[in-house]
């Protein structure tokens, strides 16, 4: 009888990564030239190889064998894989029933099996591992804004050069009300409701018009106003960090030195320094 796996059980050792409003995404690690036999899955999922050499095949799906960098399976299509020498690591990207429901149909990608092995797809699963291994208040956003965009991706095959054009007006309304909430833990959805489109239409003119995912933009803005605290004010860094939407000051530490290139006490110090010169 063909198995039938259940969501986030995937053969091997798996470690959850991200979950939240159907998105789940978890690293597997494989044992030494593992075979595994024909199945198939409950939910939908991406299969994207961070180590190792492993290959899927699906007999009445164009082909016996291939190799896998970045793999898409849909839910109920038997297939099998292989991975070899010393095992293998990959990040499984899964979708809910209820998560493909709010899509509407409107992914065709998520339909068919399919094999990525260059251009934007990967750069955004790229992004994608790198946003759960690095998180904060903003990661739900970022991720499900990394997310969308991933499966307009795949299911372009070739990104558009479209041009960036000018501000549409529902744009416009979505900075302003970025620019007023960037404390809170916004989603996707409540931003797209705010400004009547959709969660995926916005993630991919956001993108285009400003040169980020919406998350990046709400970091940025909770940068901007931490070191506007930094300079002006006299704050404790917690404090800086909790009015400014960070979970807590650790995060607030790590962002900010990721983008500042020095961590926030140290940016308050040289600021001090630099007035008591210009000063003498």
């Amino acid at each position: 009888m063909l198995r039938v796996l259940e969501p986030g059980d995937y053969f091997g050792t798996t470690t959850l990564q991200y979950g939240d409003d159907g998105i789940s995404v978890v690293e597997t690690r494989f044992a030494t030239d593992l075979i595994i036999p024909q199945h198939e899955h409950v939910n939908p999922f991406f299969c994207y190889v961070l180590n190792g050499r492993g290959t899927r095949s699906w007999p009445t799906r164009r082909g016996e064998d291939g190799p896998m960098s970045l793999t898409f399976f849909p839910a109920g299509v038997p297939h099998a894989n292989c991975w070899y020498g010393a095992g293998g690591k990959a990040l499984h990207l899964e979708f809910s029933s209820l998560w493909l429901q709010r899509l509407g149909g409107r992914a065709r990608v998520l339909d068919r099996p399919d094999d990525f092995a260059n251009g934007a797809p990967l750069s955004f699963m790229r992004r994608l591992v790198r946003e759960c291994r690095e998180q904060d208040s903003a990661t739900p956003l970022a991720v499900e804004g990394l997310v969308l965009e991933l499966l307009a991706a795949c299911e372009r095959s070739v990104p558009p050069a479209a041009a960036v054009g000018g501000s549409r007006r529902w744009l416009g309304r979505v900075e302003a009300l970025l620019h007023d909430r960037f404390r809170e833990s916004l989603t996707l959805d409540e931003i797209a409701s705010d400004s009547h489109v959709c969660a995926d239409h916005l993630a991919r003119e956001f993108r285009k018009h400003f040169g980020c995912t919406v998350g990046e933009y709400v970091r940025q803005l909770r940068l901007d106003f931490a070191c506007a605290q930094l300079t002006n004010g006299h704050h404790s860094l917690a404090a800086i960090a909790q009015a400014a939407g960070f979970t807590d000051q650790s995060h607030f530490t790590r962002v900010f030195r990721r983008k500042m290139g020095l961590p926030p006490g140290a940016y308050r110090a040289q600021l001090l320094e630099d007035r008591s010169c210009t000063k003498e």
